[in-house]
């Protein structure tokens, strides 16, 4: 982020987080599909089945279920819209702006790029002095991709060639109003 900085009098905070949302709905909607399907089975297919077990084994399914699509982000995203997905990170980088005072730069020329791993997704939030002075259609240009680390950093390098034209650096005045870390959230 620093030798991004260096170019540009912009503030760019990048926040990358495992997943933008819970997703405990459809979680659990899926440990129930799966308990569903076993009481249809042994409800309409004429095999012998020892019916003690089966509110057991109904459970185990429920939780066995939720657990996997909690925890396998292939399977989440297969369960879940694109549109919802895309929600929840739209969501989610709002409140990272907020929350990381991506805002509160003296010329309110802060630029939070956030990266959400589950959902494959970059979203970036400029504040007003930089949409007062980048066009919208300029970054169109950029090609953010969040699927390898590598492809990130190319994207990044693009967006720092973008903040550099529109915004440069100013000489001697380019203070570093926010860390330059990025954020990781768990």
């Amino acid at each position: 982020m620093t030798r991004l900085e260096q170019r540009t009098d912009a503030e760019v905070v990048v926040v990358a987080s495992p997943r933008s949302g819970p997703y405990r709905d459809v979680a659990m909607g899926f440990g129930l599909g799966l308990s569903g399907v076993l009481l249809l089975i042994a409800v309409f297919v004429p095999v012998s089945w020892d019916p003690i077990w089966l509110p057991a084994e109904m459970v185990v399914l429920l939780f066995a279920g939720t657990w996997a699509a909690e925890h396998l982000p292939w399977l989440m995203r297969l369960l879940t819209t694109r549109d919802r997905r895309s929600r929840q990170v739209v969501d989610a980088a709002a409140a990272a702006f907020h929350q990381d005072q991506v805002h509160a730069t003296r010329a309110r020329t802060g630029l939070l790029i956030y990266l959400s791993v589950l959902e494959q997704q970059v979203e970036i939030i400029p504040d007003h002095g930089l949409d007062a002075r980048i066009p919208r259609a300029a970054w169109n240009g950029v090609t953010w991709d969040a699927h390898s680390v590598d492809a990130f950093v190319q994207s990044l390098e693009q967006a720092g060639e973008v903040l550099a034209r529109y915004v440069p650096a100013l000489d001697g005045d380019n203070p570093d109003e926010l860390p330059n870390a990025p954020r990781i959230r768990r």
